[in-house]
Formats: structure tokens, C-alpha cells, sequence
């Protein structure tokens, strides 16, 4: 018989596997973890590209549904499981819009236009890939002027004693809090104290703590 919550999850140790893990650990469900790294070949076997043709972590899977982006993970996960008391759905037009929102401009101007830029032409003593993909400092400066542009941008937003859009979290706190965990890697400096308050209100969750600690191997 088939087992209808079987739920597996390729990759760990960077942000975006670590999205799914976050939605994983509020709903508390239990789930299959592959603990394959990028660029260590892992991702490259037939084995893997079979499940995954982009040969990139994280894949999520569902017994027959298999998903390779993290943003649309973890609002399948959110979509089709019970919800918890402590996690927020929204039900209007406009909170779904807000949601929509924060994880958008997180996805695309955090993650796709700055962070990721960084780690592929940053040099290797800043944790770049530049060996790979080549170095191109031009790129590497506008993306760190583009980060604290969208920081400053958001930084209003930004509730000074809650998550994003309630008391409790939701998928746009996953998703922007997973873009800013890795700042301190790039060195790039938050210049706002309400948006440092929050990501030390969201450290604290222990959902997030316990997630952190699975996906990073602490």
C-alpha cells in the first residue's frame, strides 16, 4: 500500500532547502531527508537527474509529486497539509496578495539579484564561486548596492514586535527570512535596525531553531 504522507527532501546546508525544511518542521511532518550538497557530484548522477533534470537542489517529493523549485514547495506543503494553530494562512484577497508580495520581491531582488550573484562571482575567500563562473567585480558591486536598495525599500514593512503579516508566521516570513540568513556569509551589512530586530525575534522560534540545526548539520 502506498503511504499517502511519504515526503522526501533532496539537499541541505543552504537557504533554499532550508525553506522546506522551515514549512516541514511547522507543520510538524515527518520526512525523508537526502542530505546531497551542491557542486559534490551528488546532484550530477542518473540517479538524481532522473528526479530532477535541473541537477540543483533542493527536490521536494510527494509520493507522486515532485516539485524542484523551494518557493513552490512550500506553498504546496502549506496547501495540503493540516494547518497548525501557530502558523498564518491567508484567506482574503489581500492577504494573499501581501504574501504573494513579500515572497516575490524576496525571491527575485533578494535572492536571484543579489545574494546569488554573490555567491557565484564573489571570489572563494568571500565563499564565492568565481573559479567556476568567473570573476566580474561590476556585478559583485551592484549587487551588494542593489541588496541595501530593496533593504532600505522593505525596511517600513517590517512590523517592529511581530512576523510579516501577523502574530504568527507565514510562508513570506520563510521565504525572506531564508535570504538574509546567509548575509554575514557575503558580509552584507543589514543597515536597519528594525529589520535586525526581526531576524532576531525569528532566530529565537524554536521551529526555526530545530529546522536550522537539521538543514546545517549543527
Amino acid at each position: 500500500m502506498q503511504n499517502k504522507n511519504k515526503i522526501e527532501v533532496w539537499g541541505y546546508k543552504t537557504f533554499r532547502p532550508f525553506r522546506i525544511y522551515w514549512a516541514l518542521y511547522e507543520y510538524n511532518l515527518d520526512f525523508i531527508k537526502y542530505k546531497i550538497g551542491s557542486r559534490t557530484g551528488e546532484t550530477k548522477t542518473s540517479q538524481y537527474l532522473k528526479i530532477n533534470s535541473k541537477g540543483k537542489i533542493p527536490t521536494f517529493r510527494h509520493n507522486n509529486i515532485t516539485i524542484t523549485e523551494s518557493g513552490a514547495a512550500v506553498s504546496y506543503i502549506l496547501d495540503n497539509f493540516k494547518k497548525p494553530k501557530d502558523f498564518f494562512i491567508p484567506k482574503t484577497a489581500s492577504d494573499k496578495a501581501k504574501v504573494q508580495e513579500w515572497c516575490l520581491f524576496s525571491l527575485m531582488e533578494l535572492d536571484c539579484l543579489s545574494i546569488y550573484i554573490l555567491r557565484r562571482h564573489e571570489r572563494p575567500d568571500s565563499l564565492g564561486l568565481s573559479k567556476i563562473y568567473g570573476e566580474a567585480d561590476n556585478a559583485v558591486k551592484t549587487a551588494r548596492m542593489h541588496f541595501d536598495k530593496m533593504i532600505a525599500a522593505c525596511e517600513k514593512s517590517v512590523p517592529k514586535n511581530s512576523w510579516l503579516l501577523s502574530d504568527s508566521p507565514s510562508m513570506a516570513d520563510i521565504i525572506f527570512m531564508s535570504c538574509l540568513i546567509h548575509c554575514d556569509n557575503f558580509r552584507l551589512k543589514i543597515k536597519s535596525d528594525n529589520i535586525n530586530l526581526y531576524i532576531e525575534r525569528a532566530k529565537k522560534r524554536n521551529i526555526f531553531q530545530r529546522a536550522f540545526k537539521d538543514c546545517f548539520n549543527m
